[in-house]
C-alpha cells in the first residue's frame, strides 16, 4: 500500500512538473495573441490584460502596409526550395558515404562533419565575394545555395548514422530483382528512412525560416527579403508599432507551430535512429 502511494505522489508530482512545463512555453504565445489585438496604448497601460477594443487591424496593418505576405511568400520559396535541394543531396550523400564501399568515404564524412564546427560568420565575406564574382548577389538563389550548403554538415551526421544500420538484405533483394541503385535509392531506402529524413527536413526548415543573417547580407532590395528581415521595418527611427510587429511575429510563427504539432512524432524518432547498432 505505502509503495501503491508513494507512486501516485510521485505520477501527480510529474504531471505537475509537466503541466508546468507546457504552461511556460505556452505562455509567451498567448501573450503575444492577446496583444496583437490591442493598440500601443493598450499595450503599454496593460500588457497582461485583454483588449477593451477586439480588433485585426494589426494584421492589416502587417500584410498592408508591412508587406508581410511579400515577405512570407520569400521566405516559403526560399525554404521549399532549400528542402529539395538540401534534403535530396543529403540524403544522397549519406547513402553513399554509409552504404557504398569507396576510399574516401570516412575522409569525406569528417570533412562534411568539419562544417559543423565553422560557425557562419566566418564564412560570410568568402561567399560574399564568390557571389559578387558570379553576379548572382541581390537574388535568392545565393541565399539559397548558403543555405543548402549550411544544412549538409547536420543532414549527413543524421542520414549517416540512420543508413548504416538498415540491413543489406533489403538492398540485396532490390537488386536481386532487377533494381537500378537510383531506384532502389528513391523507392526502398528513402520511403524506409522517413523518420530521419523528416527530423532533417524540420531541421533545415527551422534554420532556413528564422535565418536572419544571410538574407541580410545578400539581399539589398527590399521587396525581396524574407520575414526575419522584413519584421524590422516594422521599427522605425524614433517609434515602433510594437504591436504591428507582434502581429507580424505571429504570422511569422504559425508555420513552425504547424510543423512540431503534426511532425513531433517523426522528429523524435529521428533524432534516435541510428543511436544504437544492432
Amino acid at each position: 500500500m505505502k509503495t501503491k502511494s508513494i507512486d501516485r505522489i510521485f505520477l501527480v508530482l510529474k504531471y505537475l512538473v509537466l503541466c508546468s512545463f507546457t504552461a511556460l512555453c505556452l505562455y509567451p504565445i498567448l501573450w503575444l495573441v492577446i496583444n496583437s489585438f490591442k493598440t500601443n496604448q493598450e499595450l503599454f497601460a496593460d500588457p497582461w490584460g485583454l483588449s477593451p477594443n477586439f480588433s485585426v487591424r494589426n494584421y492589416i496593418d502587417a500584410f498592408v502596409e508591412g508587406n508581410i505576405g511579400t515577405y512570407f511568400f520569400n521566405s516559403a520559396f526560399i525554404a521549399v526550395c532549400v528542402l529539395a535541394v538540401g534534403v535530396t543531396l543529403s540524403s544522397m550523400a549519406s547513402y553513399a558515404i554509409s552504404r557504398m564501399k569507396w576510399k574516401l568515404s570516412k575522409v569525406t564524412l569528417n570533412v562534411f562533419l568539419l562544417g559543423m564546427m565553422v560557425p557562419t560568420y566566418a564564412i560570410v565575406i568568402p561567399l560574399f565575394s564568390t557571389f559578387n564574382f558570379l553576379q548572382i548577389l541581390n537574388t535568392h538563389l545565393a541565399v539559397i545555395i548558403a543555405q543548402v550548403a549550411g544544412c549538409f554538415p547536420m543532414a549527413i551526421f543524421i542520414l549517416t548514422g540512420f543508413f548504416s544500420i538498415i540491413p543489406k538484405d533489403i538492398e540485396e533483394a532490390a537488386i536481386m530483382d532487377g533494381c537500378g541503385m537510383l531506384r532502389m535509392f528513391f523507392r526502398i531506402i528513402m520511403p524506409i528512412s522517413k523518420s530521419s529524413i523528416v527530423t532533417v527536413a524540420v531541421i533545415t526548415f527551422l534554420a532556413t525560416w528564422n535565418d536572419l543573417l544571410l538574407p541580410q547580407i545578400f539581399l539589398s532590395d527590399q521587396p525581396k527579403m524574407t520575414l526575419p528581415v522584413g519584421l524590422m521595418a516594422c521599427q522605425g527611427q524614433y517609434t515602433t508599432n510594437f504591436v504591428g510587429m507582434i502581429a507580424a511575429v505571429l504570422v511569422t510563427i504559425i508555420p513552425t507551430v504547424i510543423i512540431y504539432i503534426f511532425l513531433h512524432k517523426n522528429i523524435m524518432e529521428g533524432m534516435v535512429a541510428g543511436a544504437v547498432k544492432g
